[in-house]
C-alpha cells in the first residue's frame, strides 16, 4: 500500500489512493497506522477514490482510534493537495470531494499544492448555551460538531482535561463534540485556538473545522469582520472568510497549508496487522 504522510498546520494524516487497491479499513488497522510508536503516526487516515464517471473524488476519513468522521478541514486541504500531486484531479486546481454526504469544493492556490482553499458548510447554526456555574459555550456544525469556549489564557489551560469534560458533557450527548478554546486581544489580530478532538481524544496542533467554527462564532457573537485570521497551536495562521446569503451564515472558506512530509510504502506484514 502506497501512502503519503501529510499535515495541515501540524494536524497530520496518512493519505492513500484507494481507487483500485481496496485497502484494509478495519478500526484496528487504522489505529495501528496512526500509532506513533508502532505505526506511521498520525491524527487520522484518509482514503481517496476517484469516480471514473464524474469529476468527484470520494474522501473517507477515519480518526486515530479507527472511528469514522464526516469531514476534517485540515484533512480536506491535504486531500486536495494529494489529489493534485498524484493526478487524481487530472491537473485541475478546482477539485470537488464527496465526504460524509457533503459535496465539498476545494481550490489549489499555488503551483505546488501547498496552499489550499476549502469551503465548509454550516450544517447546524451556531447557538449560545449557558451551562452550570455560569459557563458559556457556543455550539454548531461545520461538517462535524464543535463547542467553542472563550478563555482568558490558553497557556495555562489544561486542554486535555477541560476538553474531555466538555466533549462528554451530558447536554451534548450522545454525539458529543470537538472542543475549541479561543483567546483574543482585539479584532485586528489573529485569535488563538487550541482544540480537543473527539476520536483522537486529545489536543491536536490544529483543527480545520475547529478554526472554521471559531471564525463563525467570533463573527456572529463578537463582532469580528467577515475575513479574519486564526492562529493554530502548531504556529500556522489560517485565513477564514464567512459565507452569507441574505445575511444568513451558510458556510466558511478556509485557506491554509497542506504539506507533504514523506511518501512511503507499507509492507505486507503491516497491512495484515491485527490485534
Amino acid at each position: 500500500m502506497l501512502f503519503s504522510k501529510m499535515h495541515g498546520a501540524g494536524n497530520d494524516f496518512v493519505l492513500v489512493d484507494d481507487s483500485a487497491s481496496g485497502a484494509n479499513r478495519s478500526p484496528r488497522f487504522i489505529a495501528h497506522l496512526c500509532n506513533r510508536h508502532l505505526g506511521i503516526g498520525a491524527d487520522g487516515v484518509i482514503f481517496l477514490k476517484k469516480n471514473p464517471d464524474e469529476n468527484i473524488i470520494r474522501m473517507d476519513y477515519f480518526n486515530s482510534d479507527g472511528s469514522a468522521a464526516a469531514v476534517c478541514g485540515n484533512g480536506l486541504r491535504c486531500a486536495a493537495a494529494f489529489a493534485f500531486r498524484k493526478g487524481l484531479g487530472h491537473g485541475r486546481k478546482n477539485l470537488d470531494f464527496l465526504a460524509g454526504g457533503n459535496l465539498l469544493r476545494t481550490e489549489i492556490m499555488d503551483d505546488t499544492g501547498e496552499s489550499v482553499k476549502i469551503e465548509l458548510p454550516v450544517t447546524e447554526p451556531f447557538q449560545k448555551y449557558e451551562l452550570e456555574n455560569a459557563e458559556t459555550v457556543y455550539k454548531g456544525t461545520t461538517g462535524v460538531p464543535h463547542l467553542i469556549k472563550i478563555v482568558p489564557d490558553l497557556e495555562t489551560l489544561d486542554v486535555r482535561a477541560e476538553g474531555r469534560r466538555l466533549r462528554f458533557h451530558a447536554r451534548f450527548q450522545p454525539e458529543g463534540a470537538n472542543v475549541d478554546f479561543v483567546s483574543f486581544s482585539n479584532r485586528n489580530r489573529p485569535a488563538a485556538v487550541r482544540t480537543y478532538e473527539r476520536g483522537v481524544e486529545d489536543e491536536t496542533l490544529a483543527c480545520g473545522t475547529g478554526c472554521a467554527s471559531t471564525g463563525a462564532v467570533l463573527h456572529l457573537f463578537f463582532g469580528f469582520p467577515e475575513k479574519l485570521s486564526i492562529l493554530s497551536r502548531g504556529g500556522d495562521v489560517l485565513e477564514i472568510e464567512i459565507i452569507k446569503e441574505c445575511n444568513i451564515l451558510k458556510g466558511v472558506f478556509l485557506t491554509g497549508p497542506a504539506v507533504t512530509v514523506f511518501d512511503g510504502e507499507l509492507c505486507k506484514r503491516n497491512q495484515d496487522y491485527s490485534i
